[in-house]
């Protein structure tokens, strides 16, 4: 067992608790938002954001990936994609931990910190996980669809146990088919379903887990910087894993040739918060 291991919980017991949750709400999105903690209304809320990020700048990362790695097979592309992620998610927990210690931040200055960095960690999760679609050819550009990506990616085997139960009348041979195929045969009404239930199983399992690692990165004397990059490090291995079986095998070549205007550089962090930014925007016109 590692240093940190039981301060963050073990992934044994958290499979154990990440069971699909049944009870009054039933899969009303606006009554668990109004009924949970802070946490959950901050992954609600969080999630909302992270799903208006544009296809065309997730389009842009995958081809400035590519020209980055011209010798890559869409399988190889895939894990310099996953260490990309791993390695912004790593930083981010850092960086909010040495921020937390800083002489004279203060506990609430800290922890509203680490707060933002859990939605910035959120953000990176969808980019990833539309990233990777994206590198299958699945289309991402329905916000609903890609709601249940990223829900499957943040809940892993439950929120896969979620789409196997909504399958019903569908053909006999749905189970051998990846989770990113089986919801794009969803209607819209049943999608949403889904992803309600889904969004109950999240703040229950992503809440604890985003819970125990404020508490690490809150830590003083530098240990909070250790403890905030090894809790996102931890996320993002489980994202990575979540994602790697949702979405299905990879094909062996590029379906299309690369685009010849592609950028130089990407800062994927700037690209996420330009999108969150116009999508909250968006939002608050039409209030």
């Amino acid at each position: 067992m590692g240093l940190f291991d039981g301060l963050f919980g073990d992934d044994k017991n958290d499979k154990r608790n990440d069971r699909p949750i049944t009870d009054a709400v039933g899969s009303d999105p606006k009554a668990l938002e109004g009924r949970t903690g802070a946490t959950g209304r901050m992954l609600i809320s969080g999630l909302d954001k992270a799903v208006h990020i544009q296809a065309g700048t997730i389009a842009k990362y995958v081809d400035w990936m590519r020209a980055k790695n011209p010798e890559l097979s869409p399988r190889e592309l895939q894990k310099a994609i996953d260490q990309h992620f791993s390695v912004l998610a790593t930083g981010s927990g850092g960086a909010a931990g040495i921020a937390a210690a800083v002489p004279g931040i203060g506990l609430i200055t800290g922890a509203a910190a680490i707060g933002v960095e859990s939605l910035v960690f959120l953000d990176l999760a969808a980019f990833y996980t539309m990233a990777s679609a994206k590198l299958r050819g699945v289309d991402i550009h329905d916000p609903e669809r890609r709601r249940a990506l990223i829900l499957v990616a943040l809940t892993g085997s439950s929120g896969t146990a979620i789409v196997d139960a909504a399958v019903g009348d569908l053909s006999a041979g749905a189970g051998s088919r990846s989770v990113a195929t089986t919801l794009s045969s969803f209607s819209g009404a049943k999608l949403s379903t889904v992803n309600n239930r889904m969004i109950n199983v999240a703040v229950k399992t992503m809440g604890k887990k985003f819970r125990r690692a404020w508490f690490g990165k809150i830590l003083p004397l530098g240990i909070g910087a250790i403890a905030g990059s090894y809790a996102n490090h931890r996320l993002a291995d489980k994202v990575v894993s979540n994602v790697g079986e949702s979405l299905g095998g990879l094909p062996a070549e590029f379906s299309t040739p690369l685009p010849e205007d592609v950028p130089e550089d990407i800062d994927v962090p700037a690209e996420i918060a330009r999108d969150v930014a116009a999508a909250n925007t968006d939002s608050d016109g039409d209030e």
